[in-house]
């Protein structure tokens, strides 16, 4: 089993909210330095969507092979990622990580993660960084709904790193090669009514077999008894048939339905204030980060 990185970045900024110690390099310093540190065959791919800081491009080619997007919407460069992935590149036995550009990781990350698909075959995708109810610590704690029929797992003890059945992570996810192939359509369906979200809850409780929608408050949307403004109570209603057909393709035959696990705590976080994993000093990661990085200019 190799393990694939796909690195996904795009040039510009957002708006969202961010601690003083972010930025862009100090992530792509976490990436380099954790991968570095993962046992076995390990292949980095870079997927820019449009024109990157020329200082972070030199380090991805140093590292890595880089593909070139021509400045395509968020949910092409995704598409663009996850396509890269299953086009018969690599064997379906393999690993693949993606990872979004705002994203922290712990040193030992991709070993962590490399060790976990060996010792737990019955993994179908796995997360560094996401929520459960069986690890309420992490963040952000799920307050969507409940799957009636969720069922809690045993923790699996994988060296000194407890790993847990996780609800949901982001798109910055790994998984087996194969069941990716056989779940894309998943991935799409769920950004069908989205400009620029992914509605990545939706997508890890779907491919999992679990319905991430109340009937109950679909029912009430559906009629205008959302709460809020008269424009959010239409909006609600007119995304109700969706989410109801979304929990539709939640009802997938037993052998169909897949496993997603993750570390607890996290090994890595989404760099976005009120979403910071919980166990971790994330400032002190970016630091060192840094120090690890910029002395030593990422050697080819």
């Amino acid at each position: 089993m190799a393990l694939r990185l796909v690195y996904r970045s795009y040039g510009g900024e957002n708006r969202k909210g961010r601690p003083e110690y972010f930025d862009k390099k100090a992530c792509l310093y976490s990436f380099l330095r954790a991968a570095e540190q993962a046992p076995g065959e390990v292949e980095l791919v870079f997927v820019n969507n449009g024109p990157i800081a020329e200082d972070r491009t030199e380090l991805m080619r140093h590292a890595g092979t880089i593909v070139e997007l021509p400045g395509v919407g968020v949910h092409a460069s995704y598409a663009s990622a996850l396509d890269l992935a299953i086009d018969g590149r690599w064997p379906d036995t393999d690993v693949v990580w993606f990872s979004e550009d705002d994203y922290l990781y712990r040193p030992e990350a991709f070993a962590a993660l490399a060790r976990a698909a060996e010792e737990m075959p019955e993994a179908d995708y796995l997360a560094l960084y996401g929520s459960s109810p069986d690890a309420p610590h992490t963040q952000p704690d799920p307050s969507l709904h409940h799957p009636r029929t969720w069922t809690s797992l045993p923790p699996w003890r994988v060296g000194d790193q407890q790993w847990v059945r996780f609800y949901s992570t982001t798109a910055t996810f790994g998984a087996r090669i194969g069941r990716l192939r056989a779940d894309r359509g998943i991935f799409s369906w769920c950004t069908v009514p989205h400009k620029n979200m992914f509605r990545d809850h939706d997508t890890c409780l779907v491919y999992q077999g679990f319905e991430p929608h109340s009937y109950r408050r679909l029912a009430r949307d559906l009629v205008g008894g959302a709460p809020g403004t008269p424009r959010e109570k239409f909006r609600e209603a007119v995304m109700a048939p969706f989410l109801m057909a979304t929990n539709l393709r939640a009802h997938r035959r037993a052998g169909n339905r897949r496993l997603l696990v993750g570390p607890s705590p996290n090994l890595a976080t989404h760099v976005e204030t009120g979403y910071i994993a919980s166990g971790t000093d994330w400032a002190a990661v970016a630091r060192a980060a840094r120090e690890w990085g910029e002395p030593a200019n990422i050697p080819a």
